[in-house]
């Protein structure tokens, strides 16, 4: 075989069995000088050990503490968009996002206060104060852009002279009640958990209010009620008719 062919065959054999090519080399120039004529392409790297064109750099690592400052809830209007709400939370260490009506899913940082949505691919970009402080959050809807603005969620209202009752969902972090009454507010009314249940107790006017609960942003009628009607779009709501007590408020 000449000196050609000896180089194309070693060249096109390098590409998958690097670590023979280099040490059949070494042989060979112990013995004969002349090998020192080795194709460039021999030192071609296996295809298998180069990094994938399409593989990008690593997720950033961020210390969790930095991470409490995005850990809240972030609200639109209701009916403006099905997503009207992202509670966002930390778990172990990293930061994951619960828009309503949709699953949670985790938050990779991409860079300084933006970090990527895993499933959908979309930025959430959180915006700051003056202060330093975390105001509202960017994010991507059917391709169009929207500000939820940061939410200071009350205490649990356990007072009132109507009680609303959610049994189970005992995993569940923001259980809300919204309602005709007030405005389908999703977070002014926060249940509180009472043994087995969730408990709401409001003070409502004497008449008929449509309501549903919210649990980590997913609407839900009250199955513990079966009286219903459609609003004037065709939504399904549950009913409650609150009745004038004639003598004093029981204890």
């Amino acid at each position: 075989m000449s000196r050609f062919r000896f180089i194309l065959c070693l060249s096109a054999m390098s590409v998958f069995a690097y670590p023979v090519a280099l040490s059949a080399a070494a042989s060979s120039l112990a013995c004969n000088p002349c090998s020192l004529l080795i194709h460039p392409s021999s030192f071609i790297l296996h295809p298998f050990a180069l990094p994938h064109p399409l593989q990008g750099p690593p997720a950033r690592k961020i210390n969790p503490e930095a991470l409490k400052k995005y850990v809240g809830r972030y609200g639109l209007d209701a009916g403006i968009i099905p997503i009207s709400t992202l509670d966002v939370s930390l778990e172990n260490g990293e930061l994951w996002v619960k828009p309503s009506v949709v699953k949670k899913r985790r938050l990779v940082h991409k860079s300084k206060t933006v970090f990527v949505d895993e499933i959908e691919g979309t930025p959430l970009s959180f915006n700051k104060d003056e202060d330093g402080k975390i105001v509202s959050v960017d994010f991507e809807y059917e391709g169009a852009k929207y500000t939820a603005a940061r939410v200071t969620l009350p205490p649990p209202s356990l007072k009132g002279n109507t009680t609303f009752r959610l049994k189970g969902y005992a995993d569940a972090s923001i259980v809300a009640l919204a309602g005709s009454f007030n405005g389908w507010n999703q977070s002014e009314y926060i249940l509180g958990r009472e043994g087995d249940e969730w408990v709401c107790r409001v003070d409502l006017e004497p008449g008929k209010h449509a309501y549903k609960f919210i649990v980590d942003g997913n609407w839900l009628l009250d199955p513990a009620n079966p009286n219903t009607e459609d609003d004037d779009y065709g939504v399904k709501n549950s009913v409650i008719i609150v009745v004038k007590l004639s003598g004093p408020r029981p204890p």
